[in-house]
């Protein structure tokens, strides 16, 4: 392909935009709709598994010991605990660590405070990290066959519930973005058939002296690519925007929820949406070229 070749496609392309001025706009603006939204579900889903991650590192099990174990004991079990498969971190705790605890936690609690000082009822213990969440319930059936061992806790069904909804979040995400792509789709084809229905004519001389269906072609291909990427860039831009402001906003308000790295996010964010937008544009070109170059 020449450089008049070139310049003709990339002319061709730039009169199609313009002549077709409200098409292209609601062309663009469905695409930005369809993107923002796409967008949303990405920011919603990445900020779901971060959390879950993050509350995943925060998983603990905690090991009663019975009241009657001596301490060597107990440190021999500590011992044999830390080599086991999956034990990332161990840690041993007395029941009066654990008291001056629960009066950290609970300081308006007059009656647990007065049951703890009057008489402890609690437990030595261990507090487990484990290497994998997915790993704490084989360690808490392990340690509840010690005959050391008075009860075991860990919290696990939080993490495993906000994972599933994780992937609840995704698969709708993905569910929406589809009927969003389809109607984009079905907008951009009508556009691009507008503007070749308005060039039939052309079209049909440049097929009659030899011209190839790829080099007609181009110019809508074109067409097509830019309104989906100039779509997703006006979402792209929304979204960086809104989440920036988002993570300020919530690092006053809510300075203990872990928000996903602005980063992290916005490079998901763009890599999907640019590309979704570029594939649908082309797509879309394609499609509603088939039935005009059949002369």
């Amino acid at each position: 392909m020449n450089l008049n070749s070139v310049w003709y496609i990339a002319k061709e392309t730039g009169r199609n935009l313009v002549y077709n001025i409200w098409m292209t706009l609601a062309s663009v603006s469905t695409v930005a709709i369809s993107m923002f939204v796409l967008s949303f579900f990405l920011v919603l889903t990445v900020n779901m598994t971060h959390l879950t991650t993050v509350l995943q590192s925060q998983v603990e099990m905690r090991v009663f010991i019975n009241a009657n174990v001596p301490r060597h004991s107990e440190m021999t079990l500590l011992k044999q605990a830390d080599q086991w498969p999956g034990v990332r971190k161990i840690q041993f705790f007395t029941k009066q660590q654990a008291a001056d605890s629960l009066k950290k936690e609970f300081p308006d609690q007059r009656d647990l405070l007065t049951l703890i000082s009057k008489s402890n009822p609690l437990f030595d213990g261990f507090n487990v990290y484990t290497k994998n969440p997915n790993e704490i319930p084989a360690l808490a059936v392990r340690f509840q066959h010690e005959k050391a061992v008075h009860n075991v806790v860990y919290e696990g069904q939080v993490v495993s519930r906000l994972s599933r909804l994780s992937v609840i979040m995704k698969w709708v995400g993905w569910a929406v973005e589809l009927l969003l792509g389809l109607a984009t789709l079905f907008i951009i084809v009508n556009t691009i058939r507008l503007a070749v229905f308005a060039r039939r004519r052309e079209v049909a001389v440049m097929k009659l002296v030899g011209a190839t269906d790829w080099f007609i072609r181009w110019p809508f291909v074109l067409e097509g690519l830019v309104l989906g990427i100039v779509g997703a860039g006006v979402a792209d831009l929304v979204v960086s925007q809104g989440y920036h402001w988002l993570i300020m906003a919530a690092t006053g308000a809510l300075p203990f929820w872990p928000m996903a790295p602005y980063a992290q996010v916005m490079a998901k964010t763009w890599d999907f949406t640019l590309i979704g937008g570029l594939v649908v544009g082309g797509v879309a070109s394609i499609v509603a070229l088939r039935r005009f170059l059949k002369v």
